[in-house]
Parts: structure tokens; sequence; C-alpha cells
């Protein structure tokens, strides 16, 4: 994502390295199942980063520093805000005039964007819950920028100090790895499994330790002092050796990691970094086979646009693509999707990236801004076009930033409820559930904070049929039957409680598998042979294979039903399987294929792509007392 400046030495190898990266990262985003690991090309560009950025400050020779930070910071704001910023202009204005719902949550996005704060904003905004679903943020993607930003402010002073006190850097490489052992280790103590990783995946400190390796790499292998000369033939085949290992690594990975393993965090992602910097140290060096192969011109014309292609293509992915296509590829807009990423990227670079990054902003702003109005007549119509439309989209950009045009919509905790607990006993009103506070209180102690306690929905509560003699049959199969869940299970509350009166449904927003296993010892008399549990989890991110035979162990003796998910986030496929194994390696569990019965049919669910419609709530709850009944009908 770096350009290439003039105080070191281009490696069109590291072009190469650049496309297969960004690439990585698009088949990721897109939902290719073979590119699981595509993630891992963000880890890619922090070690690049940092060996490039710290090349190029180093000396040819010894370690006395000329550097002007002023200058140094004028460069890097030349090379990346202003492609940055166009994005973000014109993604906020396309969304203000044709994407609306998403303008409440954008705002925050875009300001933290701004300034380069977005991978914290991201960590520590309490977004609302209806905010993580539906179409992501189209700013999402940068974080990974706001982390290399921020790198880019403090580490010249770091180097200048550190050289200052270290005196050689030999020495102060030592000191730069033992950081970036510091801050691997803070990401594996600060991780936790089976829970959102977002603190550690988008935190400054603790993905510190990849760009640190880069760095360190610069401080060890000097790119200005590499050379083809005195290289004995069997160093060349060791250096050649070592790059085809570094880059097959990076190929299985991208292959077969993927972001739910615990490994990852714990050391994974520390490997994979250094991995990564053996990779670039091969490339670089002049008689590395593999980087002539990388200096492909097809790569080299994509890494040199690595910078835009990364820019553009989350927000067209994210404002392309409907909500439930999400998760499920579909080619032909896949195909249309990347050809005007291809061609915005190739316009950012030649008319906006480029000529800011030779010239400076005053060049670029004389070049495409009519300044002297009385000379109008005279300017080409692209010249006119751009004098017109700059200001235009910045008023809109700033009515809509502030609030001035658009309608925010109001927190999705007023209009949807957190928590719902029916407690085995007949309900007077499908709306009244649980207005018992001091019941509320006592019963979820280990679920934290409730905002809401009470159903409201919009819409009818459906009428599931069922006749007397399957009622009947159920009620003398099963002594009672508690259902857990989240948001979905809210959903259908209403539902199931007139079916099954005296049901026991605890279900709470944003509920995890770690989460319900805390929970599970409070509801110890439903594991028996004639009770049924429902659990339906998984909509809010996968869950260890420990937490899901902890939670199916507290019920061991009853009759479990699983209700697998379908739900637009990458997530899916791998909750499903996991629940699918689970059903076939126990003989007490019934798999409810929801995923089945809903992937064809948008129609079931609200705009976010998960909550449910009438006719959602009315399928999904026709499945759960389905299945009841069948299994019913074979225990007779």
């Amino acid at each position: 994502m770096l350009s290439k400046t003039l105080n070191h030495r281009y490696i069109p190898g590291l072009d190469g390295i650049r496309a297969i990266a960004v690439l990585s990262v698009i088949a990721y985003h897109f939902n290719f199942s073979w590119a699981s690991g595509g993630f891992l090309g963000v880890d890619i560009f922090f070690v690049l980063s940092g060996y490039l950025i710290t090349s190029t400050i180093l000396p040819v020779k010894g370690n006395g520093l000329k550097l002007s930070l002023g200058q140094f910071w004028i460069g890097r704001i030349r090379r990346l805000l202003p492609a940055a910023y166009v994005m973000i202009i014109v993604t906020f204005v396309w969304v203000m005039l044709f994407n609306k719902e998403l303008l409440h949550t954008l705002r925050g996005d875009a300001v933290s964007s701004l300034f380069y704060m977005s991978n914290w904003w991201f960590v520590y905004h309490k977004l609302s819950y209806f905010d993580s679903f539906g179409s992501p943020s189209p700013f999402k993607n940068l974080w990974s920028l706001a982390i290399e930003e921020q790198f880019y402010v403090v580490w010249p002073i770091i180097l200048t100090v550190g050289l200052y006190i270290f005196r050689k850097q030999s020495k102060l490489s030592i000191f730069i790895f033992i950081s970036a052992l510091c801050s691997a280790i803070l990401m594996s103590i600060l991780y936790q499994p089976g829970m959102d990783p977002s603190r550690v995946y988008y935190g400054t400190d603790t993905r510190a330790f990849e760009l640190l390796i880069g760095c360190w790499l610069a401080l060890v292998w000097p790119m200005k002092r590499l050379t083809s000369q005195k290289l004995s033939s069997e160093h060349v085949n060791k250096l050649n050796i070592t790059s085809w290992v570094a880059f097959s690594i990076l190929i299985l990975c991208v292959f077969f990691v993927d972001e739910y393993q615990g490994f990852l965090y714990r050391g994974g992602m520390f490997l994979v970094s250094i991995n990564a910097a053996i990779l670039i140290a091969c490339v670089c060096h002049p008689v590395s086979f593999l980087g002539k192969l990388l200096s492909w011109k097809p790569f080299c014309w994509i890494g040199s646009r690595s910078y835009g292609i990364y820019l553009w293509h989350y927000p067209i992915m994210v404002l392309g693509t409907p909500v439930h296509e999400i998760g499920n590829p579909v080619y032909w807009r896949i195909a249309l999707q990347m050809i005007v990423i291809l061609i915005i990227a190739e316009l950012s670079y030649r008319f906006i990236e480029t000529p800011i990054r030779k010239r400076g902003f005053r060049s670029f702003y004389r070049q495409y801004v009519v300044i002297d109005l009385t000379k109008w007549a005279s300017f080409s119509f692209a010249r006119k076009i751009s004098t017109v439309l700059l200001p235009l989209f910045l008023l809109v950009f700033f009515t809509g930033i502030t609030g001035v045009v658009g309608e925010a919509q109001k927190d999705a905790k007023e209009l949807y409820p957190t928590h719902v607990k029916i407690d085995g006993e007949p309900q007077t009103s499908s709306s009244d559930i649980d207005n018992n506070p001091e019941t509320l209180d006592q019963k979820s102690r280990d679920n934290g904070e409730i905002a809401g306690t009470n159903i409201e929905h919009n819409k009818e509560t459906p009428q599931t049929e069922t006749n007397d003699s399957n009622s009947n049959s159920l009620n003398d199969s099963y002594e009672g039957i508690l259902a857990i869940g989240d948001s979905v299970m809210i959903d259908i509350a209403s539902s199931l409680q007139k079916i099954y009166p005296n049901i026991t449904i605890d279900a709470k927003i944003g509920r995890q598998v770690s989460q319900a296993v805390k929970l599970a010892p409070a509801f110890a008399n439903f594991n028996q042979s004639k009770k049924a549990v429902i659990i339906q989890l998984g909509t809010n991110g996968y869950f260890t294979n420990n937490q899901i035979d902890m939670l199916l162990g507290a019920f061991s003796n009853a009759h479990l039903y699983l209700v697998n998910t379908r739900v637009p986030r990458p997530w899916e496929g791998k909750v499903n399987n996991a629940l699918y194994r689970k059903a076939q390696e126990h003989d007490n569990i019934t798999l409810i294929d929801w995923h089945a019965a809903a992937i064809d049919h948008p129609e079931y669910f609200a705009p976010d792509g998960v909550h449910l419609e009438q006719k959602g709530v009315e399928t999904l709850t026709n499945l759960i007392q389905q299945a009841l009944l069948n299994q019913t009908h074979v225990e007779e």
C-alpha cells in the first residue's frame, strides 16, 4: 500500500507481493470459500509497510539519521490522504443520496476515518445491535490504514530516539524485535476464545508487531546494501529455496487458515508475519528467481495500484451487494464489481495519487480547479466539471456529516427488545412478557445488564396452526420445554408461546455460545429425559468446539434441538457445519435446518438480513414445531 519513493531502489517483485496481498483480501471479503485466510493479506501489507518506510528513512551508510520529520509527514500525507478522502467523501455522498438507512451509523465511521482513528472507533464505540448486521460499514476496511497512519506519525520519532540511544542499528534491531514480541504477547493475553476478537484484531497495540517485524527486517537486512556480487551459487540456491517455501506457506495460509482459529491470536499471526518478512527479504534480493516471477507486468500493475484497489473495493462491494447475498457470492455481480474497482483504482492512481504525490496539493488544485473565472471559456470541459463537482460534493458531505441533511434513525435498542424471558407460565398477553423486574434481575445476573424486557412488535403475532392431537402428543412426551437463543429467538418467542403456553424461553440480543454456557446452570432442572431443550445460537459469531460441548453437556439427558443459522456473515457455514457434526455425534440431538428453509427466501427477513418478518417467524416456528412432533412420534 506504499508508494515507490526516490530514497530506495524500485523492486518490481514487491509490487507482485502487494498484488497477491490485495487480491487475497478481496477474495476474503467476497466470501470465497477457498480464501478463508485472505484477511492475512493485511498482515503482509503491515510487514511491507514497516520494511519500506524504515528502509526509506535509514541512511545508506552509518547510523546517523538526517531526517526532516516535517518533510516525511508531508510526503505521507500527499501519498495517503487525498485518495482516502476522495473515497470517504464520494461514498458518504452516495449513501446520502441512495442508501439513507446507513447514514445514522456512517457519520461516526466517516469522522473517525478522516482522522485515521477508525480502528479504535470500531473497538470502543458501542454501536447498536442492528449496526452489526445488514450492510456493513463501507468504511470498515479503513481500520488498517488508520493503524498505518498512526505508525507513520510515531515511528520516525522512535527510530530517531532509538538510534541515538543504542548507537548501532544491530542493537536497536534487538530492541525492536523484543517490542514486536511484547505486542504479540499482548494480543494473546487479551484474546478470549469464542468471543468477539475485535479488540485484539483492530487494536494498534496488538497489531504493532507486524509493522515492527518489517522495521526489524529493514535494520537487519538493509535494502540498500543488497547485491548479487560475491554471492556463491550455493547461497543463491538456498535463497531461492527459502523464498519458495515462504511463498508456499503464505498461499497455504490463505487457503486453509480462518479467522476463528485461536492459534492465530496466540502466536499464529506473529509466525505469519515472520514468514512474510522472510518472503520480502528473499524477493528484495537481486538474485531472487521468485522476485523475477512476481515482476510480471499484470502483478506490477495491480501492485502499483493496490492502495486505490484496497480503498475502493470494500465500499463498492458493500453498497453494490444486496444484504441477502452477503456470504453467498453471485459471480456475475462479483465480476462487475471487480471491473468497477479496477477502473476507479486506475483513475485514482492517474488523476489523484500520482499528481499530488509528485507535484503537491497546490499544483493539483491549479490543474483541476478554475481559479480565474474570467478565463472560464478557455478551460477544458473536464476542468469545468471538476470545478463544479468539487464544491458540490463538499457541500453535500458537510451537510450530511453535521446532520443538517438526512434523518438519523433511532437507536436499535429503542425499537427492539434486547432480552426476553418467559418463565414457563401462561402469559395474558403476547406483548407482556417478563414484566416483573424482580424476576428479571434474579434470572439474568450472569447475562449482564438488560436494556429492555418487553416484546413490542410492529407486526402481528403469527398464528401457527396445530391440532389438539399433536399438542396432546407433545405434552405427553415432554414434561417441559426450554428455549435458549439470541435475537432470532426473540422474534419467535411470542409465536412459540402461543403453541406451547408452558414453554420457558431465555433469549438475549447478541448472545454468544460462551454466554449461554454460563447461563445453563440456571436451567439444570431441564436436564432430564422427559424434557426438550431448543438451542438457537450462532447468529452473532463462531464458537469453539469446547464451548459448544460444554453447553450441550449441560443438557446431556434432555432431548436437544439445535437450530442452525441463516446470517449474512462469513461464519455462517462454519457455525452450521459445527452444529451438523454435533447432531451426528449424539443420539439425543436433532438438527433443525433453518438455513435450508430460509436461504432462498429473502422475504423472510427484515432489511438487516437477520431478524425476521412475519413470514419468517411463521416458517421457523413451524420448523421447530414439526421437529418436536416428529421426535415425539418416533419415541412413541
